[in-house]
C-alpha cells in the first residue's frame, strides 16, 4: 500500500512539474499558427528579407534591454561566438526569410503542413551526421508522410507554386539544421542571453541580405498603418514571446513530447485561415495533411513508448 502511495505521489509531482511546460508548448503552437496567417497577409505588402529584418529589429528592442537589466550585459564566451553565428544565421535569418517567401508563394495552411515534416528531416539528419539507425517502422511512416505531401501538393485546385514548395521544403531543412546547431549553446546560456545572441547574429547577416535583395530585385513596399501594427505585434507576440515559450517548454519536456505537440501547428493554421480568409483545403489536401500529421506523430513517439 505504501509503495502504491509513493508511486501516486511521484506521478502527481511529475504531472505538476510538466503542466506549465505543456501549456507553454501548446501556447507556442497557437502563436506560431497565427504567425503563418500574418506572413501570408504581409507578403502582399513587403518582401520576405525586409519583413524578416524588421521583425528581428523589433525583437532585439525587447530582448537587449532585458539582458542588460537582468544580466548587466550580454556575456557570451568568445569560443561560442561562431556557434551563435551559425545558429542565428541559419534559424533566425535564413529560415525566416525562406519561410516568409515560401508562404507568400503558396498559402498559410500549405506552408504549415510542409513544416510538419520537420521530424522526418530530423531523422534523416540523425542518420547522416550522427549515424543513428532508421528502423523499418520509421521508414514506413516516412513513406506515408511523403505520400501525404504528394496529396497535399496534387490537391491544390489552382496548381501549386513549384518555387513556393521548394522554398518551404528548404525552410523545413533549415529549421532542422537550426535545432542541431542551437542545441549545444541552449544548454549553456540562460534564455534571454541565448535569444539575444541568436538575434544579433541574425541581424548582422540579415542587413546585407535585405540590401542586396532590394538592389538585385527591387520589391514594392507598401507601408500602411495596419501593416506596421501587424508587423510589430507579430514580432512581439509570435516571434519573441513564442520563442521564449518554446525554449521554456524544451527545458521542461523531452524533445519527443515537444515534437509531438508541434504537430498541432498546422491544425491551428488551417482553422485561422478559414476564420480570417475563408480559405479551406480541398478534400485531397485534408487527407494528405492527416497522413503527414499521423505519420510524424508516430515517428516522434516511437522512441518513447511511455
Amino acid at each position: 500500500m505504501q509503495e502504491m502511495q509513493r508511486e501516486a505521489d511521484k506521478e502527481e509531482v511529475m504531472t505538476k512539474s510538466t503542466l506549465k511546460p505543456l501549456l507553454a508548448i501548446i501556447s507556442t503552437n497557437f502563436l506560431w499558427g497565427l504567425d503563418f496567417i500574418v506572413i501570408d497577409y504581409m507578403m502582399d505588402y513587403v518582401s520576405a528579407p525586409i519583413f524578416t529584418l524588421v521583425r528581428i529589429i523589433v525583437s532585439l528592442l525587447i530582448l537587449l534591454p532585458m539582458v542588460f537589466i537582468t544580466k548587466k550585459g550580454l556575456h557570451i564566451d568568445r569560443a561560442d561566438i561562431p556557434k551563435f553565428l551559425a545558429a542565428g544565421i541559419t534559424g533566425m535569418s535564413l529560415y525566416f526569410t525562406v519561410e516568409h517567401a515560401g508562404t507568400g508563394l503558396t498559402s498559410a495552411s500549405f506552408s504549415a503542413l510542409i513544416m510538419a515534416t520537420v521530424p522526418v528531416f530530423g531523422i534523416i539528419g540523425d542518420k547522416i551526421f550522427f549515424g543513428n539507425k532508421i528502423t523499418p517502422f520509421k521508414i514506413i511512416f516516412i513513406i506515408i508522410s511523403i505520400a501525404g505531401v504528394y496529396l497535399l501538393v496534387s490537391g491544390e485546385p489552382m496548381g501549386i507554386s513549384v518555387l513556393g514548395f521548394i522554398a518551404m521544403v528548404a525552410a523545413a531543412i533549415l529549421w532542422t539544421a537550426y535545432l542541431v546547431l542551437a542545441k549545444p549553446i541552449s544548454e549553456k546560456y540562460d534564455l534571454a542571453t541565448l535569444l539575444c545572441g541568436l538575434m544579433l547574429s541574425a541581424l548582422a547577416f540579415q542587413i546585407p541580405v535585405a540590401v542586396i535583395s532590394q538592389t538585385v530585385a527591387p520589391a514594392h513596399i507598401e507601408i500602411t498603418p495596419t501593416g506596421i501594427i501587424v508587423t510589430v505585434l507579430s514580432a512581439i507576440v509570435c516571434i519573441t514571446i513564442g520563442d521564449v515559450l518554446d525554449m521554456y517548454a524544451v527545458a521542461g519536456l523531452s524533445t519527443t513530447v515537444v515534437s509531438a505537440f508541434e504537430n498541432v501547428l498546422p491544425v491551428t493554421t488551417v482553422i485561422f485561415s478559414f476564420i480570417i480568409f475563408g480559405a479551406m483545403l480541398t478534400g485531397m489536401q485534408i487527407i494528405g495533411g492527416i497522413l503527414i500529421l499521423a505519420s510524424v506523430t508516430a515517428i516522434t513517439l516511437t522512441d518513447n513508448k511511455k
